[in-house]
């Protein structure tokens, strides 16, 4: 398992686009959060609420563009019957190449720590800000974005081109973040508790909400199944 997660970081780290992907992320979160107007300057208090609001949209869009190759990409090149032949199971194949995205995505996440830095910093007295809310807020996202690479592997799984990989991610991410909300308001039902967006904002507010975690974690679970599952179709499809 190993030799596929390095595998997926020397790509990652070694094209240019993804580092390209990566920076834009930092550019343009950074410029929403500091300096378009709405920015955490604004608001006179030692809050991060501007970027965990933003978050999830950027998220949203960037997991899909980074995770489109996972499978997608085996399948135009051929490749993916190559690692078949490896002393590995599938299961193992597809659980490498899912934690090497969560872990990818995880790493991009982390240097947006500062952001915490610099807003104790700024506040007066020094760091007087509510650090249990924020790093609430970070579980929180660090939990949707393992959705998001779920979601965005299903697609990447079920289409065997990038660009429609990305589309398709796009939407299922786009669907399980705002779907159930907005289904409710054309039906006149209250499907809210069914979102990623209620149990992000959930947990954000500061409180380990077990039910949300396990939302978070069975969904994804689930969504893996469903990659297996594909896979193993295939595999027999092949057999037949």
């Amino acid at each position: 398992m190993w030799a596929i997660i390095q595998k997926e970081f020397n790509v990652f780290f070694t094209s240019f686009i993804g580092m390209g992907l990566m920076f834009s992320f930092y550019l343009l979160i950074g410029l929403y959060t500091w300096f378009f107007q709405g920015n955490v300057l604004d608001f006179g208090f030692a809050e991060l609420s501007v970027f965990f609001d933003l978050s999830p949209w950027f998220f949203l869009f960037f997991t899909p563009a980074i995770c489109m190759r996972l499978f997608s990409e085996e399948f135009e090149l051929g490749t993916f019957n190559l690692l078949r032949t490896l002393p590995i199971s599938i299961e193992r194949i597809i659980w490498a190449k899912i934690l090497s995205q969560i872990w990818l995505m995880a790493i991009i996440l982390l240097p947006t720590v500062l952001f915490i830095y610099s807003m104790g910093n700024l506040s007066s007295p020094a760091f007087n800000m509510d650090l249990g809310i924020v790093f609430s807020a970070y579980f929180s996202l660090l939990l949707l974005i393992i959705v998001f690479v779920c979601l965005s592997a299903l697609a990447s799984a079920m289409a065997t081109k990038q660009a429609l990989s990305f589309v398709l991610g796009v939407f299922l991410n786009f669907v399980f973040w705002q779907g159930p909300q907005e289904i409710g308001k054309i039906f006149n039902f209250d499907l809210t508790f069914q979102s990623l967006n209620y149990h992000f904002q959930n947990i954000s507010r500061g409180v380990l909400d077990f039910s949300s975690i396990g939302f978070y974690l069975g969904l994804s679970l689930i969504l893996v199944g469903l990659i297996i599952l594909r896979f193993q179709w295939n595999y027999l499809k092949s057999k037949i």
